[in-house]
Protein backbone atom coordinates (compact mmCIF):
# COMPACT_ATOMS: atom_id res chain seq x y z
CA UNK A 1 0.00 0.00 0.00
CA UNK A 2 1.23 3.50 -0.75
CA UNK A 3 0.17 6.63 1.08
CA UNK A 4 0.93 10.03 -0.33
CA UNK A 5 -0.08 12.32 -3.13
CA UNK A 6 0.58 15.67 -4.66
CA UNK A 7 0.31 17.91 -2.82
CA UNK A 8 1.03 16.05 0.42
CA UNK A 9 0.26 18.34 3.40
CA UNK A 10 2.22 18.01 6.63
CA UNK A 11 0.79 20.09 9.44
CA UNK A 12 3.25 21.95 11.62
CA UNK A 13 3.91 21.24 15.29
CA UNK A 14 1.06 22.60 17.39
CA UNK A 15 2.63 24.79 20.08
CA UNK A 16 1.18 25.29 23.56
CA UNK A 17 -1.46 28.06 23.76
CA UNK A 18 0.87 30.39 25.63
CA UNK A 19 3.48 30.17 22.85
CA UNK A 20 1.16 30.77 19.91
CA UNK A 21 1.13 34.06 18.13
CA UNK A 22 -2.08 35.94 17.44
CA UNK A 23 -1.80 34.93 13.80
CA UNK A 24 -2.45 31.22 14.57
CA UNK A 25 -0.38 28.07 14.74
CA UNK A 26 3.07 27.44 13.40
CA UNK A 27 3.19 27.04 9.62
CA UNK A 28 3.64 23.58 8.11
CA UNK A 29 7.17 22.16 8.08
CA UNK A 30 8.53 20.43 4.97
CA UNK A 31 8.45 16.63 5.01
CA UNK A 32 12.23 16.50 4.52
CA UNK A 33 12.63 18.13 7.95
CA UNK A 34 10.15 15.89 9.77
CA UNK A 35 11.00 12.55 8.13
CA UNK A 36 14.08 10.69 6.89
CA UNK A 37 14.48 8.34 3.96
CA UNK A 38 13.85 4.76 5.09
CA UNK A 39 12.57 5.83 8.51
CA UNK A 40 10.03 3.55 10.22
CA UNK A 41 7.22 5.42 11.95
CA UNK A 42 4.07 4.43 13.82
CA UNK A 43 0.93 6.18 12.61
CA UNK A 44 -2.61 6.28 13.99
CA UNK A 45 -5.57 7.11 11.80
CA UNK A 46 -7.38 9.94 13.59
CA UNK A 47 -10.00 10.71 10.98
CA UNK A 48 -11.06 11.16 7.37
CA UNK A 49 -11.43 14.60 5.78
CA UNK A 50 -14.53 15.57 3.71
CA UNK A 51 -12.29 15.27 0.65
CA UNK A 52 -11.58 11.63 1.53
CA UNK A 53 -8.02 12.15 2.76
CA UNK A 54 -6.67 10.18 5.71
CA UNK A 55 -5.53 12.13 8.77
CA UNK A 56 -2.56 10.42 10.43
CA UNK A 57 -0.98 11.19 13.79
CA UNK A 58 2.73 10.32 13.47
CA UNK A 59 4.66 11.13 16.63
CA UNK A 60 2.45 14.10 17.36
CA UNK A 61 2.56 15.38 13.78
CA UNK A 62 -0.75 15.51 11.93
CA UNK A 63 -0.49 14.38 8.33
CA UNK A 64 -3.20 14.54 5.66
CA UNK A 65 -2.70 12.10 2.79
CA UNK A 66 -4.38 10.14 0.07
CA UNK A 67 -4.34 6.38 0.54
CA UNK A 68 -4.72 3.67 -2.06
CA UNK A 69 -6.70 1.52 0.40
CA UNK A 70 -9.41 2.29 2.93
CA UNK A 71 -8.20 2.93 6.48
CA UNK A 72 -10.42 3.08 9.56
CA UNK A 73 -10.18 5.83 12.22
CA UNK A 74 -8.55 4.47 15.36
CA UNK A 75 -6.39 1.92 13.55
CA UNK A 76 -2.59 2.01 13.95
CA UNK A 77 0.04 0.84 11.49
CA UNK A 78 3.77 0.94 10.83
CA UNK A 79 4.87 3.03 7.88
CA UNK A 80 8.16 3.26 6.00
CA UNK A 81 9.26 6.58 4.47
CA UNK A 82 10.03 5.80 0.85
CA UNK A 83 10.44 9.38 -0.35
CA UNK A 84 10.44 12.80 1.31
CA UNK A 85 9.98 15.20 -1.66
CA UNK A 86 7.11 14.70 -2.21
CA UNK A 87 6.41 12.53 0.83
CA UNK A 88 5.43 8.93 0.15
CA UNK A 89 4.77 6.38 2.89
CA UNK A 90 4.34 2.64 2.55
CA UNK A 91 3.02 0.08 5.03
CA UNK A 92 6.20 -1.34 6.52
CA UNK A 93 5.47 -5.11 6.26
CA UNK A 94 7.22 -6.79 9.24
CA UNK A 95 9.93 -4.18 9.70
CA UNK A 96 8.22 -1.83 12.13
CA UNK A 97 6.91 -4.60 14.40
CA UNK A 98 10.33 -6.30 14.43
CA UNK A 99 12.05 -3.02 15.29
CA UNK A 100 9.69 -2.32 18.21
CA UNK A 101 9.98 -5.89 19.54
CA UNK A 102 13.78 -5.65 19.58
CA UNK A 103 13.67 -2.35 21.45
CA UNK A 104 11.29 -3.70 24.09
CA UNK A 105 12.94 -7.13 24.37
CA UNK A 106 16.51 -5.82 24.60
CA UNK A 107 15.48 -3.41 27.37
CA UNK A 108 14.78 -6.47 29.57
CA UNK A 109 15.77 -9.76 27.86
CA UNK A 110 14.72 -11.87 30.86
CA UNK A 111 11.20 -10.41 31.10
CA UNK A 112 9.46 -12.96 28.87
CA UNK A 113 11.11 -15.96 30.50
CA UNK A 114 10.30 -14.68 33.99
CA UNK A 115 6.72 -13.98 33.02
CA UNK A 116 6.11 -17.36 31.41
CA UNK A 117 7.66 -19.23 34.35
CA UNK A 118 5.52 -17.13 36.67
CA UNK A 119 2.39 -18.19 34.80
CA UNK A 120 3.34 -21.85 35.15
CA UNK A 121 3.87 -21.40 38.90
CA UNK A 122 0.51 -19.67 39.31
CA UNK A 123 -1.19 -22.46 37.38
CA UNK A 124 -0.29 -24.98 40.07
CA UNK A 125 -1.62 -22.66 42.79
CA UNK A 126 -4.88 -21.93 40.99
CA UNK A 127 -6.92 -24.64 42.72
CA UNK A 128 -5.77 -23.69 46.21
CA UNK A 129 -5.83 -19.90 45.88
CA UNK A 130 -9.37 -18.47 45.89
CA UNK A 131 -8.10 -15.17 44.49
CA UNK A 132 -7.24 -16.95 41.23
CA UNK A 133 -10.73 -18.39 40.77
CA UNK A 134 -11.49 -16.32 37.66
CA UNK A 135 -8.19 -17.23 36.05
CA UNK A 136 -7.87 -20.85 37.26
CA UNK A 137 -9.26 -22.49 34.12
CA UNK A 138 -6.98 -20.59 31.74
CA UNK A 139 -3.96 -20.99 34.01
CA UNK A 140 -4.39 -24.77 34.12
CA UNK A 141 -4.93 -24.82 30.37
CA UNK A 142 -1.71 -22.90 29.88
CA UNK A 143 0.24 -25.25 32.16
CA UNK A 144 -1.14 -28.39 30.49
CA UNK A 145 -0.43 -26.95 27.05
CA UNK A 146 3.10 -25.78 27.84
CA UNK A 147 4.31 -28.96 29.54
CA UNK A 148 3.32 -32.50 30.41
CA UNK A 149 4.67 -35.83 31.59
CA UNK A 150 3.90 -37.70 28.36
CA UNK A 151 5.12 -36.93 24.81
CA UNK A 152 2.52 -35.04 22.81
CA UNK A 153 3.37 -33.94 19.24
CA UNK A 154 0.35 -31.62 19.12
CA UNK A 155 1.34 -29.73 22.27
CA UNK A 156 3.48 -27.18 20.46
CA UNK A 157 0.62 -26.43 18.04
CA UNK A 158 -1.78 -25.77 20.91
CA UNK A 159 0.79 -23.66 22.73
CA UNK A 160 1.49 -21.54 19.66
CA UNK A 161 -2.25 -21.03 19.18
CA UNK A 162 -2.54 -19.88 22.78
CA UNK A 163 0.38 -17.51 22.33
CA UNK A 164 -0.99 -16.22 19.03
CA UNK A 165 -4.15 -14.40 18.09
CA UNK A 166 -5.98 -16.79 15.75
CA UNK A 167 -8.31 -19.70 16.38
CA UNK A 168 -7.73 -23.38 16.85
CA UNK A 169 -10.10 -25.48 14.76
CA UNK A 170 -11.43 -28.54 16.53
CA UNK A 171 -13.51 -31.46 15.28
CA UNK A 172 -17.06 -30.92 14.03
CA UNK A 173 -15.96 -27.50 12.74
CA UNK A 174 -16.29 -25.87 16.14
CA UNK A 175 -13.67 -23.34 17.09
CA UNK A 176 -11.80 -22.54 20.28
CA UNK A 177 -10.46 -19.04 20.65
CA UNK A 178 -6.70 -18.71 20.38
CA UNK A 179 -4.71 -15.87 21.89
CA UNK A 180 -6.23 -16.61 25.32
CA UNK A 181 -2.92 -15.65 26.88
CA UNK A 182 -3.64 -11.96 26.26
CA UNK A 183 -6.95 -12.21 28.11
CA UNK A 184 -5.30 -14.07 30.96
CA UNK A 185 -2.49 -11.54 31.27
CA UNK A 186 -5.01 -8.68 31.34
CA UNK A 187 -6.83 -10.34 34.26
CA UNK A 188 -3.61 -10.97 36.16
CA UNK A 189 -2.27 -7.47 35.55
CA UNK A 190 -5.46 -6.01 37.06
CA UNK A 191 -4.76 -8.26 40.10
CA UNK A 192 -7.71 -7.05 42.15
CA UNK A 193 -6.87 -9.44 45.00
CA UNK A 194 -3.24 -8.20 45.09
CA UNK A 195 -1.91 -11.74 45.00
CA UNK A 196 0.84 -10.89 42.53
CA UNK A 197 2.17 -7.70 44.05
CA UNK A 198 3.31 -4.67 42.06
CA UNK A 199 6.51 -6.24 40.73
CA UNK A 200 4.82 -9.38 39.41
CA UNK A 201 1.88 -7.42 37.99
CA UNK A 202 4.37 -5.24 36.11
CA UNK A 203 6.08 -8.40 34.83
CA UNK A 204 2.76 -9.70 33.49
CA UNK A 205 2.14 -6.37 31.78
CA UNK A 206 5.58 -6.53 30.13
CA UNK A 207 4.96 -10.13 29.06
CA UNK A 208 1.66 -9.10 27.53
CA UNK A 209 3.36 -6.35 25.52
CA UNK A 210 6.04 -8.71 24.19
CA UNK A 211 3.53 -11.41 23.24
CA UNK A 212 1.39 -8.80 21.49
CA UNK A 213 4.39 -7.56 19.52
CA UNK A 214 5.33 -11.12 18.53
CA UNK A 215 1.77 -11.71 17.39
CA UNK A 216 1.99 -8.57 15.25
CA UNK A 217 5.26 -9.74 13.65
CA UNK A 218 3.75 -13.12 12.82
CA UNK A 219 0.47 -11.73 11.50
CA UNK A 220 1.98 -9.21 9.10
CA UNK A 221 2.87 -10.46 5.60
CA UNK A 222 6.44 -10.42 4.33
CA UNK A 223 7.27 -8.14 1.43
CA UNK A 224 8.47 -9.44 -1.92
CA UNK A 225 12.04 -8.64 -0.87
CA UNK A 226 11.81 -10.43 2.49
CA UNK A 227 11.85 -14.08 3.43
CA UNK A 228 8.84 -15.11 5.50
CA UNK A 229 9.81 -15.33 9.17
CA UNK A 230 8.01 -16.04 12.44
CA UNK A 231 9.10 -15.52 16.05
CA UNK A 232 7.85 -17.44 19.09
CA UNK A 233 8.80 -17.78 22.77
CA UNK A 234 10.27 -21.09 23.95
CA UNK A 235 9.75 -22.49 27.46
CA UNK A 236 11.14 -25.55 29.24
CA UNK A 237 9.51 -27.30 32.20
CA UNK A 238 10.62 -26.81 35.79
CA UNK A 239 12.45 -23.58 35.03
CA UNK A 240 15.10 -25.39 32.99
CA UNK A 241 15.21 -22.66 30.36
CA UNK A 242 13.44 -20.06 28.27
CA UNK A 243 14.11 -18.09 25.13
CA UNK A 244 13.03 -17.38 21.57
CA UNK A 245 12.95 -19.34 18.35
CA UNK A 246 13.01 -17.81 14.89
CA UNK A 247 11.69 -19.61 11.80
CA UNK A 248 12.81 -18.31 8.41
CA UNK A 249 11.54 -19.69 5.09
CA UNK A 250 13.60 -19.23 1.93
CA UNK A 251 12.08 -16.70 -0.43
CA UNK A 252 10.28 -17.93 -3.53
CA UNK A 253 12.66 -15.87 -5.69
CA UNK A 254 15.67 -17.80 -4.37
CA UNK A 255 13.91 -21.08 -5.06
CA UNK A 256 13.01 -20.05 -8.61
CA UNK A 257 16.57 -18.86 -9.32
CA UNK A 258 18.26 -22.06 -8.19
CA UNK A 259 15.55 -24.52 -9.15
CA UNK A 260 16.19 -26.31 -5.86
CA UNK A 261 13.71 -27.37 -3.21
CA UNK A 262 12.65 -24.60 -0.85
CA UNK A 263 14.51 -24.68 2.44
CA UNK A 264 14.09 -23.15 5.87
CA UNK A 265 16.09 -22.29 8.96
CA UNK A 266 15.33 -22.61 12.67
CA UNK A 267 17.30 -20.55 15.17
CA UNK A 268 16.88 -21.13 18.92
CA UNK A 269 18.14 -18.49 21.36
CA UNK A 270 17.95 -20.06 24.82
CA UNK A 271 18.97 -19.27 28.38
CA UNK A 272 19.38 -22.67 30.05
CA UNK A 273 19.67 -23.05 33.83
CA UNK A 274 22.62 -25.49 33.62
CA UNK A 275 24.28 -24.62 30.32
CA UNK A 276 23.88 -20.84 30.27
CA UNK A 277 23.36 -19.13 26.92
CA UNK A 278 22.82 -21.62 24.11
CA UNK A 279 22.08 -21.09 20.42
CA UNK A 280 21.01 -23.86 18.07
CA UNK A 281 21.07 -23.09 14.37
CA UNK A 282 19.36 -25.54 12.00
CA UNK A 283 19.30 -25.38 8.21
CA UNK A 284 17.02 -27.81 6.34
CA UNK A 285 16.62 -28.27 2.59
CA UNK A 286 14.84 -31.40 1.43
CA UNK A 287 16.09 -34.16 3.75
CA UNK A 288 19.50 -32.60 4.27
CA UNK A 289 20.01 -31.04 7.71
CA UNK A 290 22.94 -29.01 8.93
CA UNK A 291 23.10 -27.83 12.50
CA UNK A 292 25.35 -25.92 14.84
CA UNK A 293 25.33 -25.51 18.61
CA UNK A 294 26.80 -22.23 19.80
CA UNK A 295 27.62 -22.18 23.52
CA UNK A 296 29.00 -19.63 25.95
CA UNK A 297 32.10 -21.43 27.30
CA UNK A 298 34.68 -24.02 26.30
CA UNK A 299 33.58 -26.25 29.21
CA UNK A 300 30.03 -26.44 27.82
CA UNK A 301 31.40 -27.15 24.33
CA UNK A 302 33.48 -30.05 25.68
CA UNK A 303 30.36 -31.40 27.42
CA UNK A 304 28.13 -31.22 24.35
CA UNK A 305 30.47 -32.13 21.49
CA UNK A 306 30.64 -35.90 22.26
CA UNK A 307 26.81 -36.10 22.23
CA UNK A 308 26.37 -34.69 18.72
CA UNK A 309 26.98 -38.09 17.10
CA UNK A 310 24.01 -39.53 19.00
CA UNK A 311 21.89 -36.56 17.88
CA UNK A 312 22.89 -37.12 14.24
CA UNK A 313 21.89 -40.80 14.50
CA UNK A 314 18.53 -39.88 16.02
CA UNK A 315 17.78 -37.37 13.26
CA UNK A 316 18.85 -39.96 10.66
CA UNK A 317 16.26 -42.39 12.03
CA UNK A 318 13.62 -39.66 11.57
CA UNK A 319 14.39 -39.58 7.83
CA UNK A 320 16.91 -36.77 7.54
CA UNK A 321 20.12 -37.27 5.61
CA UNK A 322 22.82 -36.30 5.34
CA UNK A 323 22.95 -34.81 8.84
CA UNK A 324 25.88 -32.78 10.11
CA UNK A 325 26.20 -31.10 13.51
CA UNK A 326 29.01 -29.03 14.96
CA UNK A 327 29.61 -27.11 18.18
CA UNK A 328 31.60 -23.95 18.88
CA UNK A 329 32.00 -21.20 21.46
CA UNK A 330 30.05 -18.02 20.69
CA UNK A 331 31.88 -14.93 19.48
CA UNK A 332 29.04 -12.63 20.56
CA UNK A 333 26.24 -12.70 23.13
CA UNK A 334 22.95 -14.47 22.50
CA UNK A 335 21.14 -11.12 22.60
CA UNK A 336 23.38 -9.74 19.85
CA UNK A 337 22.78 -12.87 17.75
CA UNK A 338 19.00 -12.64 18.16
CA UNK A 339 19.09 -8.96 17.21
CA UNK A 340 21.25 -9.52 14.11
CA UNK A 341 19.15 -12.56 13.09
CA UNK A 342 15.91 -10.59 13.21
CA UNK A 343 17.46 -7.61 11.44
CA UNK A 344 18.62 -9.91 8.64
CA UNK A 345 15.23 -11.62 8.35
CA UNK A 346 13.32 -8.32 8.28
CA UNK A 347 15.97 -6.59 6.15
CA UNK A 348 16.24 -3.88 8.77
CA UNK A 349 19.13 -1.52 9.22
CA UNK A 350 20.74 -1.85 12.63
CA UNK A 351 18.10 -1.07 15.26
CA UNK A 352 19.15 1.50 17.84
CA UNK A 353 18.24 0.15 21.25
CA UNK A 354 19.11 3.36 23.13
CA UNK A 355 18.31 6.81 21.75
CA UNK A 356 20.29 9.68 23.26
CA UNK A 357 19.05 13.27 23.11
CA UNK A 358 21.14 16.35 23.77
Amino acid sequence: MKIGGSPFVVKGIQLPVSDRSEGGGKPGLPASVLFGQGQLVRGEVTGITPEGKVVLDIGGQLVEARSEVALKPGSALWLEVRQTEPLWLRVADKKGAAQEFLRQYCADPAAMGKGLRGLLGLAFLADAEKSLADQAGMLRNFANTAMGAEPDPDRIIRLLAMLGSGTVREEHDSSQAGGKLQELLALLTADKAAILGKANAAAMQKLGLLVELQGEINALPASAQQAQFLLFPCLFAMGAGAGQWLFTLDSGEDQAATGEERGYALSFFLEMSRLGELQIQLRVKGQALQGECVVSTEAVREHMAPQLGELEDLLGKLGYGPVRFSCRVAKSSMLESLKSGMEAAAQLESVRIVDLEA
